[in-house]
């Protein structure tokens, strides 16, 4: 029995059931999900103003191209108040997805998640409410 005062470190709750969390410790926003993107053969233009809005002009094949971050993207809307994007996570991780999954706030009631692998896209896509 050891000595009073001389116990060892406590483990965590995650060292105890042998896996760390995998859960970001903030939450992400679309520009950071977007600031990983390569914008390949897509120029970069200065912004200018149509109707009072600002306009930046893109070709149809650059907004094809573009869209190919996202083709596995799904847009998650929240009734009332969003849940935090670590409880979305925690969420995701019960489907045990067979890719990666990048969760985003869009606003205050919708989330990005944008999917690396069809299958895990088709699987969430296809669940129902």
């Amino acid at each position: 029995m050891a000595e009073e005062g001389n116990h060892p470190p406590r483990k965590s709750y995650a060292e105890v059931v042998g896996r760390k969390a995998a859960i970001p410790s903030r939450e992400k926003y679309f520009e950071d999900i977007a600031t990983g993107m390569k914008s390949e053969n897509v120029d970069v233009r200065e912004a200018s103003v149509y109707k009072n809005e600002p306009y930046i002009p893109v070709s149809k094949e650059e907004m094809q191209k573009l869209a190919q971050w996202f083709k596995y993207g799904l847009v998650g809307k929240f009734s009332h108040a969003k849940p935090p994007l670590v409880k979305v996570q925690q969420a995701l991780n019960t489907f045990e997805l067979s890719g990666d999954v990048s969760v985003g706030n869009l606003d205050g009631k919708h989330v990005l998640l944008n999917f690396d692998r069809e299958e895990d896209y088709c699987r969430i896509f296809a669940k129902p409410v």
